[in-house]
């Protein structure tokens, strides 16, 4: 069995790993999008060395986020291919048109890129994400407005969420004034850790969530990856595209992304009594074997929420009724 000890430290590893190989693999996508002939060289090394250091990884990983991470490499290794066949097309074009003019493009493509070529990329605006933390938050309501920042060069960004407590964060879009700035921004993904007592309204997540140590609270999202460790007494209603996963968590319940929370129409309808009516099954990696996971189980219908708190008024109240209370 592995000690708790060692489920955080895959768990922490799995997390950093995986947040600095897509990050890295975004970039690479960026770049070969607009890249020239002078670039595949550089820019197959950078893939190569990525590939040797998801070897590395292998064995350390959760089976999906390994699964993701090839498919990324995967397509990158394609774009790559199809980068080099459109610059030797156009190469050998080029010969048949004009033989003497082809033959010195050709000798000056066997050269070593020139500086000229190495800046056609500045770093400044390598589209990758940028970042937010919402963080020491108590006994208060939070929209989106608190998404708000300097300037990107990106409409995408991470979201760290830290330490809050008996508090509502809603970030869904509205036509608030306070929010219109917020509501151009992507949530590409969310690092959540050490909450308590709260309501977590997100919204539609690009990629990934990822929670730790919560306790008490209310998840709403949607997303492709959902993955809590090491929480208590969570109710996540989710519109997600893999299977929800938990480990070292208890009285967690789930249920289907509310209807009245709907943002897009592809979103899924409410949650159904019966968990295998749900468009996703919950892994429990702290409880591989045949039987039921007795740390979830589906959300009754009188259970669910159907009054959600989407303003500051009396956001205390509502918040004091959702809770699920753990049990002791």
């Amino acid at each position: 069995m592995i000690s708790a000890d060692s489920a955080e430290t895959l768990w922490t590893f799995s997390q950093a790993f995986t947040s600095s190989f897509q990050a890295s693999c975004s970039e690479l996508a960026t770049r070969l999008k607009v890249a020239d002939a002078g670039s595949v060289h550089t820019i197959a090394g950078e893939i190569q060395a990525l590939n040797k250091r998801l070897t590395e990884a292998t064995g350390r990983l959760p089976s999906y986020d390994q699964r993701q991470n090839e498919l990324q490499l995967k397509a990158l290794e394609k774009s790559l291919e199809e980068l080099r066949s459109s610059t030797t097309g156009k190469t050998k074009f080029a010969f048949k048109r004009k033989v003497k003019i082809s033959a010195s493009a050709s000798a000056e493509t066997a050269t070593p890129p020139t500086p000229v070529n190495a800046p056609a990329i500045p770093t400044s605006t390598i589209s990758t994400s940028a970042s937010r933390t919402i963080s020491d938050q108590s006994s208060c309501y939070l929209s989106r407005s608190c998404l708000s920042g300097p300037t990107s060069s990106t409409d995408h960004i991470e979201v760290s969420i830290i330490r809050i407590s008996s508090s509502i964060l809603n970030l869904l879009t509205t036509t608030n004034e306070s929010t219109l700035s917020a509501n151009t921004v992507s949530l590409s993904a969310l690092h959540i850790r050490d909450i308590q007592n709260s309501i977590l309204i997100l919204g539609t997540v690009d990629g990934s969530i990822m929670l730790h140590n919560l306790t008490n609270c209310v998840v709403v999202a949607g997303c492709h990856q959902f993955r809590m460790h090491n929480s208590t007494a969570v109710d996540a209603y989710l519109d997600i595209t893999s299977n929800p996963i938990i480990e070292s968590c208890d009285q967690v319940r789930f249920g289907v992304y509310p209807n009245e929370l709907k943002t897009t129409t592809k979103q899924q309808p409410l949650a159904t009594k019966n968990h295998t009516e749900f468009p996703f099954l919950p892994q429990d990696f702290s409880h591989i074997r045949a039987t039921p996971s007795p740390n979830w189980r589906a959300l009754e219908e009188d259970e669910s929420i159907h009054d959600w708190p989407l303003s500051e008024t009396n956001y205390a109240i509502q918040l004091e009724r959702a809770l699920p209370r753990p049990k002791t």
